[in-house]
């Protein structure tokens, strides 16, 4: 059970499981789809990862896990129907996050069309709503490694989780295999025998289902002959391949080669990866799935070191709130423990910055080395430095249509807690987007050094680092977000990330996550949409004093101001709407605050600035005052549109 004295151990326990699950999505992607028989003629004797990702874009096999727990921090009571709000909540629309193949092809996609029109889970992923074929794919096995994270241990916890999250969009056997993951990691973090965790995980499934049968039967197979997992693969291929199977990526003939690779693997984490990536199918789902639970079984001194330090921490992701997009394998561990922690009803644990081994924060060095050691980064390098946004240049590809907000913003102010056994000046510095580098240098008080970022019209935050001569360790960083941002529209920028994983190319406004609609520059930011739009910025903890917002309404009858944005879902809007100027709040249903009737003409420029007074919120329009009620300014901020709404926005500026 959970306590504040196994704090650290269940931390250790997740981040391993958490680890494996990133190493296994990063081994097989490059071979995702590809057969047993091709992977061999190419990689014929690769034991490592076959490409070298450094900066890996994203992917939806670790896009779920980081997002669907959020239904634990945003709701007090987690049921699947608020685990289809939170898809509803921080996806975009039809990009990103998961494979939209279209209704009836894609899982997900289908789900996600039923949540938007009002089909509450569990019957979104329902055999009864979708048919059999939609609803054993394997998408409710892929995501549900992270119930295993947050069940502290509770081997029920976990599967009952994963039965609920698994039926947003699956059904039978497509929750089976939730179910399984979820209580072949919980298990696996006590028991070390992969052979009894598969057998007590098994024992939680719906023995009449083939789910079970089929992972019995390669159990029974493997006991018969464990000299040659070739030949099991030859069985799996002959009995439940994909052509045994309907749709584009059944659940079945995945679960017999996990089931198949743990088992030959006999308890060793490199053995069995590339065993079952070599295996072909679904290679980073299985590998992925198998990685969390081989993690959770060895523990952190059973991964060898070449899987763990080519991440250097990094996580990317691709949802509709860009900066969290930005992360870090540790930092998220850190949560999924948090998360176990509230669930169990006890007070949220304390780790400090630098608590887990490998847990670089995606700081790079332009030489020399940067290693976690006694809860400390110990530098030995002249030049330090992580992203805090990323252009075209520093990711691999543009694998699942990743786009970012910057984490930090111009006028944040970092501060760093180090000590060095030399005195010494440390020289800050920032880049931002256009290659423009501001310096700082400084000297530490108390055993703290601070930096003020810069601010200027258009600045986006590239990278932010740190110089001195001498080796040093930082024992921790905090940013205070006090953002100054200044955007003129009519001469901004693009980030052009190349290829898109489905094809086309990607290019996003800079800094900006569109979640629905159609949003380019021309001659300033031009957004369209069928339904309805919305296009945002920003971190949460943002806070502002004033926004100001210049806007040409060309079509529709709605234009919003978003502010105290967390999600889709969770945000307000104040603007133009029919003969209104309106305050509006969305919290799942939409609520109309207040409005002041108002005449406004298509095609004409104006100036909305909502400002945060002491004991009310004051908008100007116009030439004219509006008071509404007291609302604080933070988190995201945006532009929305309404039905066949078409508007442009010249600039836009926020002050701290």
């Amino acid at each position: 059970m959970l306590s504040e004295e196994n704090k650290h151990e269940y931390l250790k326990d997740v981040y391993a499981a958490w680890l494996g699950k990133v190493i296994g999505v990063r081994l097989g992607s490059p071979v995702e789809n590809w057969s047993h028989e091709k992977i061999m003629s190419f990689y014929p004797d690769e034991e490592g990862y076959l490409v070298d990702y450094d900066i890996y874009a994203a992917d939806d096999d670790t896009n779920g896990p980081l997002f669907f727990v959020r239904a634990l921090l945003d709701n007090e009571e987690i049921t699947a129907e608020t685990i289809g709000e939170t898809f509803l909540n921080y996806l975009q629309e039809y990009k990103g996050f998961f494979w939209w193949g279209g209704v009836g092809v894609s899982t997900e996609h289908t789900a996600y069309e039923n949540l938007k029109k009002g089909i509450k889970a569990p019957l979104s992923g329902s055999i009864e709503t979708n048919g059999q074929t939609m609803a054993e794919q394997i998408g409710g096995q892929i995501f549900s490694d992270c119930w295993a994270y947050v069940a502290g241990y509770d081997v029920q916890r976990a599967v009952d989780l994963a039965a609920m999250a698994s039926s947003v969009t699956h059904d039978r056997n497509g929750i089976e295999g939730g179910k399984f993951v979820a209580a072949a990691i919980t298990l696996a973090m006590k028991e070390k025998d992969i052979h009894k965790v598969i057998e007590d995980a098994l024992e939680y499934l719906n023995k009449d289902l083939e789910y079970y049968q089929v992972a019995r039967e390669i159990l029974s197979f493997y006991e018969n002959n464990k000299e040659d997992w070739q030949k099991c693969l030859s069985y799996i291929q002959k009995n439940h391949g994909y052509d045994k199977y309907p749709g584009t990526c059944h659940i079945i003939p995945n679960m017999a080669l996990m089931i198949m690779a743990m088992s030959y693997g006999e308890g060793d984490f490199s053995r069995t990866l590339v065993m079952l990536n070599r295996s072909g199918w679904d290679t980073d789902c299985n590998c992925g799935n198998v990685g969390s639970i081989m993690g959770a079984l060895v523990g952190l001194k059973g991964i060898d070191e070449k899987w763990i330090t080519p991440i250097n921490d990094v996580l990317n992701a691709s949802s509709a709130i860009g900066f969290l997009n930005i992360q870090t394998v540790s930092e998220s561990a850190k949560l999924f423990t948090k998360l176990a922690y509230k669930l169990e009803g006890l007070k949220e644990p304390f780790f400090p910055l630098f608590e887990l081994p490998y847990a670089t924060k995606g700081i790079r060095c332009e030489s020399g080395s940067a290693s976690v050691k006694d809860y400390s980064l110990h530098v030995e390098s002249r030049d330090i430095y992580a992203y805090a946004y990323y252009l075209s240049k520093d990711i691999y590809d543009a694998r699942y249509d990743p786009e970012f907000s910057a984490i930090l913003n111009p006028n944040d102010r970092i501060e760093v807690s180090l000590k060095c056994e030399e005195s010494q000046v440390y020289t800050f510095y920032m880049e931002d987007c256009d290659r423009l580098v501001y310096e700082y240098d400084t000297v530490p008080k108390d055993g703290k050094i601070f930096f003020d970022l810069p601010y200027g019209k258009n600045m986006v935050v590239h990278k932010a680092g740190l110089k001195a001569y001498y080796p040093y360790e930082i024992e921790d960083v905090r940013v205070l977000h006090r953002p100054m941002i200044e955007h003129d529209f009519t001469s901004f920028s693009y980030e052009h990330y190349g290829p898109r994983y489905a094809g086309s190319f990607m290019n996003n406004i800079r800094s900006y996550v569109g979640h629905s609609g159609d949003w380019k520059l021309s001659g300033g930011l031009l957004g369209t949409s069928k339904e309805h739009g919305l296009i945002s910025n920003g971190c949460y903890g943002n806070r502002y004093h004033e926004l100001s917002w210049t806007f040409e309404p060309i079509q529709g009858e709605e234009h919003l101001l978003i502010f105290n944005m967390k999600g889709y879902l969770d945000r307000y809007g104040v603007g133009l709407r029919n003969d209104e100027l309106v305050l509006v709040e969305y919290k799942e249903e939409e609520r109309t605050i207040a409005s002041y009737p108002l005449s406004w003409d298509k095609g004409k420029i104006y100036e909305l600035t909502l400002k945060d007074e002491t004991d009310r919120l004051l908008v100007k329009f116009d030439g004219k005052e509006y008071a509404f009620e007291k609302t604080e300014l933070r988190d995201l901020y945006g532009f929305a549109l309404g039905k066949e709404g078409q508007s442009r926005t010249l600039s836009f500026k926020a002050r701290y």
